[in-house]
């Protein structure tokens, strides 16, 4: 978190306004209640023990002022409140006086709304705003500032309001209370001598045009600076649950994680409360406000307790789960579902006589699992034993479902249908199940217009505006695309304009709140000519978008809990929340103006989980093309280990182990039709012994082992043998072309070239018009697991860009690719002296080359560095690095990266 910048107007920093450790309770109202009260002696009885008139007179004083207090809420009707605070109102007709002394640099007002609700509607927001008058110590306003809100109610939409979870609650009830936002006052060049910050409500006015019953609550707190001195020693003070409230405040990292400016300026302030000006019931008024730590997720997750989601041959849910359970799923008798097990085939189950069917999901791994339905939609509902429901994924809360029609047996076997059986005999009280329902965002998209722009604003030092465009397709006319057309302006000049038509299609998992079906979105980045301020975007009426831009500073997207967790290699969370991401929405300059218009769509996202890339392509739409570096480097193979399933055809790089005696798939046709092509290398005890082939048990080859490494042709009828390879000792192995029969393990082979400190290493390759590029490295670490850095440069760090069109990723020209040799896998480089296999780490990075480069030639230089100072350990000092360039298919022929001859050693 940066310092607020310096300047003569008040600046505005707003964010969700964290909850605030307990705090000794106000006893102002306790103070009134029995101020006024005088207690008069009376004459003593006889025989009347006087300790007994001051316990009774004591127990009537208290009696007395706790009548006087507000009436609590019975017991059990609402949760304890975490804290409790005096919140002074900010009211549309008089001002709330707060005196700033000159010791303090800035005011946070932290603000609440609290509004007439009489049902809880986390979606619902409610816009208020203030305006600050900052008065100098001659009674001069030397500043005036108008701050615009929002919120919303955290509550918990399966319990009436008022019981249940609550963000904050009126101690009193008298309706809801929204969320706290927190509004940065910036004091010290304003009102240097101290001086007063007077507040006064902007009247409350909803999107429609409709004013809205709301009150503005206030806790008001001065920001003291600390010297360095003392920023140090409180700094040493903290223990590790005071860092970790401090660290929430500003980042999700933690505090320790924090960099050391951002550390800096949390600690160089610390807060007071500071009281208005006046009487209470004169000049301001008050009302005891109850705090707790409890946030709606937002975007809000939807299907808490719904009833039925609807799917079909259009639609699918997606349900996230993290190992075996037994789905539940509810809907009409006799309709069919269809059940995807994360990438797996659907299976298909037919719901029974009383719309009930039990689905058996196995797998352990953490997955998103697809429903749709055979024919028009319908609606259904999913659960799992209360134990189970647990397993699912998200940020979900798992109501009761309700109790069958009757009992039936719940059915058995992967993808079975249960067996409903009307009139059985009473049985035993089914366990709880619990309702597990889709993970469903709502997200605001901006309506375009062909004559009325939603218009951007240009930050300065900002040179990319994304755009995340749908489109808006009719659910009944069967169509499975939409078509979007985008238009930019930046000036009044014929080449002052950028235009995108683009046909998206259909999404399965997503639609838009007032009918219609979404199209799946497309990414679209504008580099507008410098100096450009103001862009006016129209579109095609049926074109959605949300402007976007890249968070400074931030290279990765950090996922929120539960969803940070660990996926395959090529799986990503689509629509999850997070923390930190790279991509960041700005808000349009005409939004209020486009909001009263009604110009905007709310879009429902599914959570899931999907292939990394454009949606859930196969490696089959990927092309790959092998690079080879400039200037000849030492060459090596790598044997990276891989499976081939039975019946896949084999890929052209692949050989097959021959460890043991395996069953291999002989060649009827093509170049190695009737022959095996066998690669091994020797024990050196077994230096002037021989090598002998086996082929269905028969001797076809035996030479003498002269060198410890070489090939073998042996003559194999066509089909399926069974091959093995002896006397190359303990330390020996031997691989085949040839595939396994019944599918198995493999090695991929892959050329690697030497990279060194001392010498770079460049690729030469030709990118097209509006071509997407990864440049996939992987570097190998040998003999090791251990840490590699290397530096990449894009033509220098200044290649030929791209202005004043829509292109879809940005490319970062200058780098360094940190990683580990291993976390990929372990192989082996084939032509290594060493007799250990298995032993060579393997990482994999990659650089993006966006089509935001104008096409080209590209030249790609890597550099192998040392370790950063104050790393603690050695990186490596010589990798070995494969280039694959994805997404362009190579010129002619390409038969892979087999670029040795077969007898190569």
């Amino acid at each position: 978190m940066s310092a607020p910048a310096k300047r003569r107007e008040p600046s505005i920093h707003e964010a969700p306004a964290p909850p605030r450790p307990a705090r000794p309770r106000q006893s102002t109202r306790a103070r009134q209640a029995t101020g006024g009260f005088v207690a008069r002696p009376s004459a003593p009885r006889k025989g009347l023990n006087p300790r007994w008139l001051i316990a009774m007179s004591l127990l009537g004083l208290t009696a007395f002022a706790l009548s006087l207090l507000p009436s609590a809420p019975p017991l059990g009707s609402s949760l304890p409140a975490e804290d409790e605070i005096l919140a002074y109102h900010i009211e549309p007709q008089r001002d709330l006086v707060i005196k700033i002394p000159a010791e303090i640099d800035a005011v946070e007002v932290t603000t609440w709304g609290g509004v007439k609700a009489e049902i809880c509607d986390s979606a619902r927001r409610y816009p208020y705003g203030f305006v600050a008058a900052f008065v100098n110590e001659r009674g001069a306003e030397v500043a005036r500032h108008v701050y615009d809100l929002e919120s919303r109610v955290s509550c918990d939409p399966d319990r009436p309001l008022g019981e249940g979870e609550y963000a904050a609650r009126l101690a009193g009830g008298g309706g809801a209370v929204t969320d706290p936002r927190s509004t940065l006052l910036i004091t010290h060049d304003v009102l240097p001598q101290g001086g007063q910050v007077r507040l006064r409500a902007k009247p409350a006015v909803g999107t429609d045009g409709v004013p809205i019953d709301l009150t503005i609550l206030s806790r008001l707190e001065g920001r003291y600076e600390r010297s360095e001195t003392s920023r140090a020693l409180f700094e040493q003070s903290l223990d590790a649950e005071e860092r970790r409230q401090m660290g929430r405040r500003v980042s999700a990292l933690g505090f320790a994680d924090l960099p050391e400016p951002a550390r800096k300026e949390l600690l160089q302030g610390w807060a007071r409360r500071l009281e208005a000006g006046g009487r209470q019931g004169l000049d301001y008024e008050m009302s005891r406000l109850l705090l707790r730590r409890f946030r709606m997720p937002y975007p809000r997750a939807e299907g808490r307790g719904a009833s039925e989601f609807v799917v079909g041959e259009r639609h699918a849910a997606a349900l996230n789960f993290r190992g075996p359970l037994s789905l539940d799923i509810e809907g009409p008798p006799g309709r069919t579902v269809r059940v995807a097990d994360g990438a797996g085939a659907a299976a298909g189950v037919e719901l029974g006589p009383l719309g009930r069917a039990t689905v058996r999901l196995s797998r352990e791994d953490i997955r998103t699992v697809v429903i749709d339905g055979v024919g028009p939609d319908f609606g259904v509902r999913f659960g799992a034993p209360e134990a189970q429901a647990m397993q699912q994924v998200g940020e979900i809360v798992h109501p009761a479902m309700p109790p069958p029609a009757a009992a039936g047996d719940p059915g058995a076997g992967p993808a079975a249908p249960a067996a409903d059986a009307p009139g059985a005999a009473a049985a035993p009280a089914a366990p709880v199940r619990l309702q597990t329902p889709p993970d469903v965002r709502i997200v605001r998209y901006l309506a375009l217009d062909p004559g009325d722009p939603v218009i951007a604003r240009m930050a300065p030092g900002q040179e990319l505006l994304g755009l995340l465009i749908r489109a808006e397709i009719e659910a009944t006319g069967g169509a499975n695309q939409g078509d979007a057309t985008v238009v930019a302006r930046w000036g009044p000049g014929p080449s002052d304009r950028a235009e995108l038509k683009v046909t998206l299609p259909r999404s399965r998992f997503e639609w838009w709140n007032d009918g219609f079906d979404a199209s799946e979105p497309r990414l679209a980045i504008l580099r507008p000519p410098p100096g450009v301020e103001r862009i006016e975007i129209t579109g095609d009426a049926r074109t959605r978008v949300r402007l976007r831009t890249i968070e400074p500073g931030v290279n990765e997207t950090l996922y929120r809990l539960p969803y940070r967790v660990e996926l395959a290699e090529d799986e990503t969370w689509r629509y999850a929340p997070f923390d930190v991401s790279t991509w960041t929405d700005v808000r349009p300059v005409n939004l209020d103006d486009l909001e009263r218009k009604e110009r905007f769509s709310d879009l429902r996202e599914q959570v899931r989980i999907e292939r990394s890339g454009e949606g859930a392509r196969s490696d089959a739409d990927r092309p790959e093309r092998i690079l080879v570096p400039e200037h000849a480097p030492v060459r090596r193979r790598l044997l990276m280990p891989a499976w081939q399933s039975a019946g896949e055809p084999s890929p052209g790089d692949a050989w097959t182990p021959l460890l043991v005696a395996k069953d291999v798939r002989v060649d009827a046709e093509g170049a190695g039709a009737g022959r095996l092509s066998v690669v091994y290398r020797a024990a050196r005890a077994s230096l002037g012994k021989e090598v002998a082939v086996r082929v269905d048990g028969e001797v076809a080859l035996r030479e003498p082992i002269v060198a410890l490494s070489g090939a073998l042709r042996v003559a194999a009828p066509p089909g399926v043998r069974r091959v093995e390879v002896e006397g190359l000792g303990e330390a020996g192995v031997a691989y085949t072309e040839a595939p396994p029969a019944n599918g198995g393990a493999i090695v991929r082979r892959r050329d690697v070239f030497e990279l060194t400190r001392g010498r770079p290493m460049t690729y030469r390759f030709r990118q097209e018009p509006g071509e997407t590029l990864h440049l996939v490295l992987f570097v190998v670490t040998p003999g090791e697991n251990a840490d590699y850095r290397v530096r990449y440069r894009v033509e220098g760090a200044k290649p030929a860009s791209r202005e004043a069109a829509f292109f879809r990723r940005v490319t970062i020209p200058d780098g360094v690719l940190a990683g580990r040799g291993g976390d990929l896998t372990r192989a082996t480089l084939w032509e290594a002296a060493t007799d250990r296999r298995g032993a060579d780490g393997v990482g994999r990075s990659v650089i993006r080359l966006g089509d935001d480069l104008a096409p080209g030639e590209r030249v790609v230089r890597l550099s192998l560095l040392g370790p950063q100072a104050g790393d603690a350990g050695e990186t490596a000092k010589e990798v070995w690095v494969g280039a694959v360039l994805v997404g362009q298919k190579a010129p002619g022929r390409d038969n892979g990266p087999r670029l040795w001859v077969e007898d190569d050693p």
